[in-house]
């Protein structure tokens, strides 16, 4: 009989989750000192620290992201990843990317994110690090952020980012054309991050490199005048990172940068005539030049005073009257396709075309009406507008059977802002209000819960005002389901919400709030560039003794 000596082979113990990544890798026990551990210090390595780990899933989410998580994960990395990394990985593939199609379709979403992410760590970071804050804000009903709360999946996905920063600071200094979709995707990622959390004032900052680059290139004005020269950026990005600043000039940091509308050919719009779309994506195309023109104009005058309406009056009805061509051409031809093809168009389509629809309709409802926001009277005309804006945004929820928490583009936000704040009827106002509070989402930088606080904010003092004068017992306000109540129940419904915020989803309930001040000017008040908001300064300038509700900004 032979004797064959076989081979050794490492015990069978599972692998330490919390040991260093340098003993990890070197299949040592680590001791697990705080900070670097003494195993690699003392034998001159580098110990390249302790991954962050995330909670383990409560039975009651375990359950509910079982079908989730049995989905098959995208494959093609070269790189292992962790159990938390693939867990968040597979949350951003099968529902932060859903989310962000949930107005459009995008190839941005749909394929370009996941291409470049296979293939560069610096995006995959990024993708799992959007992910765990979007599962974290989920979880949250999409609260406000407002202490930036360190829970370990803030903390899981500061770490993330830090290494996609990493990443991508290794590769500055490389000539490889890549390099341009990879740098502009993980600025587009940081800025939804940061959003995320709460984050403007970073946001902002990223969103204003990631633009500054497609500046230099002049990528943007493929978006308004293709050509058949080859596309240095990927125009899918473009048109992104093209919402998004549009969305940035109501935040006061400068923007739009781009200002495709500037592209546009004057000529064309002296005459009458119907641009034919051939399909859904054109016509959100050739909305955007239009989009940018008006809230390049709305913008300056939300919040402002009446001298500078006087000083600039005939200067910004010069530009009202330069806008109005471009707006009902859009408005006559997409009104024709939307008449003649929206039976035929998807589910998905559908919910786009409604939205481009009610966004056409409020921009040329702010163009008509902003000039005359100290004039009450003139806008009373104007009630059966805002509750059409109404009625469209109700139709828009009712066709999802979820809908997103988080997309890139302008929705049903802006519109029900206007509704809220501006309406002359109070019923049109409060009912705008709970539409924002039946779907807590973000929209790009537009946060549904910070509108909803802001505009009902104002309509409570608008119900106190109603109250001190007398006439509390005699005003009743319809709701949203056509109950009638009055002015103090009202007031109540509103304090019990802005707790809600404050508190957060997932806080205790024994917390208490009494002698807390939960408006939403004191809970974004570390936000430098809030004073400068459009909707900020439309509220300061609107309502009285604005200034003892307006905290100084903490730096």
């Amino acid at each position: 009989m032979q004797l064959i000596k076989l081979p050794r082979q490492r015990a069978g113990r599972p692998r330490s989750k919390f040991g260093c990544r340098t003993c990890r890798a070197r299949h040592v026990k680590c001791d697990e000192t705080p900070g670097t551990c003494l195993n690699c210090t003392s034998t001159g390595r580098k110990c390249d620290g302790y991954d962050v780990r995330l909670p383990p899933a409560s039975r009651n989410s375990r359950e509910a992201r079982t079908t989730c998580m049995q989905l098959e994960i995208k494959t093609g990395f070269r790189w292992t990843m962790t159990s938390d990394e693939r867990r968040c990985f597979s949350y951003f593939q099968h529902q932060t990317i859903p989310n962000l199609l949930g107005f459009f379709d995008s190839p941005l979403w749909r394929n370009l994110v996941f291409q470049i992410g296979q293939d560069e760590p610096a995006v995959y970071h990024a993708m799992v690090a959007l992910s765990a804050i979007h599962q974290d804000s989920e979880a949250k009903g999409m609260a406000l952020s407002w202490d930036h709360q360190h829970n370990a999946w803030h903390q899981f996905a500061l770490e993330q980012l830090g290494r996609a920063y990493t990443f991508l600071t290794k590769r500055r200094s490389s000539h490889d054309p890549r390099l341009r979709n990879v740098t502009l995707m993980c600025c587009l990622l940081f800025v939804m991050a940061d959003l995320l959390q709460g984050r403007y004032d970073d946001a902002f900052v990223h969103l204003q490199s990631g633009v500054r680059i497609l500046k230099e290139l002049e990528a943007h004005r493929q978006l308004v005048a293709p050509t058949m020269s080859e596309e240095l950026v990927e125009q899918c990005l473009v048109s992104a990172f093209a919402h998004l600043d549009i969305m940035s000039a109501h935040y006061g940091v400068g923007g739009p940068l781009l200002c495709i509308d500037d592209e546009w050919d004057n000529s064309k719009y002296n005459s009458e005539y119907m641009i034919v779309f051939s399909n859904l994506a054109e016509a959100a195309r050739a909305f955007d030049p239009v989009h940018s023109a008006v809230f390049r104009w709305l913008v300056p005058c939300m919040g402002a005073s009446r001298k500078y309406i006087e000083e600039n009056f005939q200067a910004l009805v010069d530009r009202q009257l330069n806008i109005w061509p471009r707006l009902r051409l859009f408005m006559r031809s997409f009104t024709s396709f939307y008449d003649s093809t929206y039976k035929t168009l998807s589910l998905t389509e559908q919910r786009g075309a409604d939205i481009i629809y009610l966004q056409m309709l409020v921009a040329a409802l702010s163009l008509r009406t902003t000039l005359l926001k100290r004039r009450p009277m003139a806008l009373q005309c104007f009630t059966p507008q805002y509750k059409e804006i109404l009625r469209r945004s109700e139709d828009i929820i009712c066709k999802y059977p979820k809908p997103p928490t988080i997309v890139m583009e302008a929705g049903i936000i802006p519109p029900l802002y206007h509704a809220a704040a501006d309406c002359q009827d109070i019923n049109v106002r409060w009912q705008a209000i709970q539409i924002l509070w039946s779907w807590p989402h973000r929209e790009g930088p537009f946060d549904s819960n910070w509108i909803a606080s802001l505009c009902s904010l104002g309509l409570k003092k608008k119900m106190l005002s109603i109250i001190e004068k007398g006439f509390g017992a005699e005003v009743t306000v319809t709701c949203r389901s056509g109950e009638s109540i009055s002015p103090m129940e009202v007031i109540k419904l509103i304090d019990q919400w802005h707790a809600r915020q404050y508190l957060g989803k997932s806080s205790k309930s024994d917390r208490r709030t009494e002698g807390v001040d939960c408006s939403p000017l004191v809970l974004m008040k570390s936000v430098k560039s809030m004073q400068n908001w459009s909707c900020v300064r439309a509220f300061l300038e609107y309502t009285s003794d604005a200034e003892n509700l307006m905290p100084a900004a903490e730096y």
